[in-house]
């Protein structure tokens, strides 16, 4: 039986010009800065997670030093690509919220 397997790291470019303030104050060093932002994707990740039901895929999120670490496996590719898909879109909508074009 095959098995799929993603890992994504999830980190911020701190550099970026157009972000939010309140998320980035430009007044820390990269460490403190990445704090919020990361906690609080990590902590939108985690309750997604612990809220589905199981789709015969195990995901697993995880914080490091200054990135987020999402695990996604399984065996059945439609139902990987669903999760996989579904958590990239959760990823880009709280990276949009945070990054504000201007």
């Amino acid at each position: 039986m095959e098995s799929f397997k993603a890992k994504i790291f999830i980190y911020f470019d701190v550099k970026h010009n157009n972000h939010n303030k309140e998320f980035f104050p430009s007044n820390n060093d990269d460490g403190d800065i990445l704090k919020k932002p990361l906690n609080s994707i990590f902590v939108a990740l985690r309750g997604d997670i612990q809220s589905i039901p199981d789709f015969d895929t195990n995901v697993t999120v995880s914080i490091e030093n200054n990135y987020i670490i999402l695990s996604i496996s399984g065996n059945n590719m439609s139902k990987f690509r669903a999760s996989l898909l579904s958590f990239l879109r959760l990823i880009d909508l709280a990276y949009s919220v945070l990054y504000i074009d201007k």
